[in-house]
């Protein structure tokens, strides 16, 4: 059951602490989800907002899982606990049977994600991608040039694919979905540089403010549609990738 400021926004009720006791189809969603498309000044308004769920089984041992059907692989266990905080379910159960993806180191020092394997010198990229990048300097410009050394290299290997049969769609989404992944990659290290730090998100005559906003644009409208293709190439039949690997730089460079 969806909250916006105290007022819940559905008719459905299973759970009169919210609201009375009533069968629909409408739990609130529709009017709650679109605003998680906002802009971040917009979302500077100070909403609140909450979820309310009744679970009143008291004979299970398994946890439940969350996901969010707007942002991809955003998905967490649930443990319930009692009414003095302490956890029903200590077990993980039921269990998982992958790993959850973590970050390379680089991309932690990066805020990115996948280009761990992708530093140079890489035989897939050029030398270089920043001329006159100092890899030894700590200075953030040098330390961003790096990142966006290892960022670009990972989109040009992820761009190299082959041709999908005769389709103009599935080649379109297989070269496109790298591309975006760039941008998230280098807002997000772009936001870690520190850089575009501002005292008041709101003020669009600060470069920087104005920078960090189109940040989380980028970031939140291209993995939104790095998503959408994914189904397009599903629904097409398609692979999420079609990579293939072609060698630019001479020497035992592959990491």
């Amino acid at each position: 059951m969806y909250i916006k400021n105290g007022n819940y926004l559905g008719e459905y009720s299973n759970n009169d602490l919210i609201a009375p006791i009533a069968d629909s189809d409408n739990f609130g969603l529709d009017d709650y989800e679109p605003e998680f498309f906002f802009d971040p000044v917009t979302w500077r308004d100070g909403v609140e907002y909450e979820v309310a769920l009744k679970f009143d089984i008291n004979d299970f041992e398994d946890d439940i899982f969350y996901f969010c059907h707007i942002h991809q692989y955003m998905t967490g266990r649930i443990k319930f606990v009692d009414e003095i905080g302490q956890v029903i379910t200590k077990a993980n159960s039921p269990t998982i049977d992958y790993e959850y993806d973590e970050p390379s180191d680089h991309d932690v020092g990066c805020g990115t994600f996948g280009t761990g394997d992708f530093t140079l010198p890489n035989n897939q990229c050029p030398e270089k991608f920043v001329c006159g990048a100092d890899a030894d300097s700590e200075t953030p410009v040098h330390k961003f040039a790096q990142c966006i050394n290892s960022m670009n290299c990972a989109m040009t290997a992820g761009m190299t694919t082959g041709l999908p049969g005769d389709s103009v769609l599935a080649l379109f989404n297989h070269q496109m979905i790298p591309h975006h992944q760039n941008a998230v990659n280098m807002c997000k290290a772009m936001l870690v540089s520190g850089e575009a730090e501002c005292a008041d998100i709101t003020d669009e005559e600060d470069v920087k403010c104005a920078m960090r906003v189109l940040c989380y644009e980028i970031i939140n409208q291209q993995n939104s549609q790095i998503q959408a293709m994914k189904g397009f190439l599903d629904n097409l039949g398609y692979d999420e990738s079609n990579d293939c690997e072609v060698i630019v730089s001479d020497g035992p460079f592959s990491n």
